[in-house]
């Protein structure tokens, strides 16, 4: 089984990007191929939770752009989440994100069928 990873923004390299007319910072490299499923803006109100549940065949990343809260997994792994955290969650892992915080979480959520 794959496991779930954590990353933070600030962690992760900037790197110049074609031919030094911009820059990037690669969130996720060399991954399995897989077909894009979603982009998706979420919102979570303080005190509430996406209650468990998983994605059948589809990984999902998502990237925490406000708000303070844990995710849970099924194989007992519980990260806190903040600011600028990115996960990933397996396909086919159950999953509960709840907002600890005082106001609400927002979220970038990337789904791809593996």
């Amino acid at each position: 089984m794959r496991k779930p990873q954590k990353l933070n923004l600030t962690s992760i390299p900037v790197e110049t990007a074609h031919g030094g007319s911009g820059s990037r910072q690669v969130l996720f490299s060399g991954m399995p191929p897989q077909a894009f499923q979603a982009w998706t803006k979420g919102f979570l109100p303080a005190g509430a939770a996406y209650d468990w549940h998983q994605h059948d065949k589809v990984d999902e990343y998502f990237i925490v752009l406000q708000g303070t809260g844990t995710v849970e997994y099924a194989d007992g792994t519980t990260w806190p989440y903040a600011i600028d955290d990115i996960f990933m969650n397996p396909a086919n892992l159950d999953h509960r994100i709840t907002n600890t915080g005082d106001q609400e979480s927002i979220f970038y959520f990337f789904r791809t069928a593996i």
